[in-house]
């Protein structure tokens, strides 16, 4: 059974969503560089502790309305991956950590909220979880870089996509176990999305090619970033 549903780029949803985020974002980033240091700290924190906590109530939720399947709801998608990746970060930090985030799992985020796709239908509870989980993630990606003054190292490019091929591998053998669609490797996503082009496995090709010069466009755009006097 196919619950999957998409809000319209330029709806007012969509518009909705997109506004929201963003204010929420520059919201924390202005608050965080504005407290003590503890305070930040206990910010950070708490930001990952939620992250953490919408996946697992996104979880117990689909069980709840019985449309949980391991085929499907497992947290396997890139932004589901990036979503606890960017949990942990806000945790505790690693370099490798921030680097995945801001290439591969920002480009991921960001498509994903120009063109959402929800996968287990579209009630109120799963588009604010939605909404939580993918803007949450460059929201993380602009708070590291931005207020822990993380920058991406020389070459950081090379290893974040070749992370992304094992990470591919992984997927391909889980879908194959699960019979299952994790990072839409077997078929593609329904969202009217340009940069779908083509049937099955063509728009794979094309999704490598364009994934990688997202990587190398975010590589380049935040490695002139500079940091900031406070």
């Amino acid at each position: 059974m196919n619950l999957a549903v998409t809000i319209a780029p330029l709806s007012f949803l969509w518009w909705m969503g997109i506004i929201l985020s963003i204010l929420i974002g520059i919201l924390i980033i202005q608050v965080a560089i504005r407290i003590p240091p503890d305070k930040r700290t206990i910010l950070r924190i708490s930001i990952g502790i939620l992250m953490f906590s919408e996946e697992l109530f996104n979880q117990f939720y689909m069980v709840k309305l019985g449309v949980w399947h391991s085929s499907s709801s497992l947290p396997l998608h890139l932004c589901g991956i990036t979503g606890l990746l960017s949990a942990m970060m806000m945790i505790k930090n690693k370099q490798m950590g921030f680097e995945f985030i801001l290439m591969p799992g920002f480009a991921g985020a960001l498509h994903a909220l120009l063109t959402p796709q929800l996968n287990h239908g579209g009630d109120a509870i799963q588009v604010i979880n939605y909404y939580i989980g993918h803007s949450g993630i460059l929201i993380v990606a602009f708070y590291l870089a931005i207020v822990e003054g993380y920058r991406l190292r020389k070459s950081s490019w090379i290893k974040s996509f070749l992370l992304i091929q094992v990470l591919l591998i992984f997927l391909g053998f889980m879908n194959w176990v699960l019979d299952a669609n994790y990072m839409y490797l077997c078929s593609p996503p329904i969202v009217n999305n340009l940069l779908i082009i083509g049937s099955w496995p063509y728009y794979l090709a094309f999704f490598e090619v364009i994934g990688l010069l997202h990587i190398i466009v975010l590589y380049f755009t935040f490695r002139k970033m500079r940091p900031l006097p406070y």
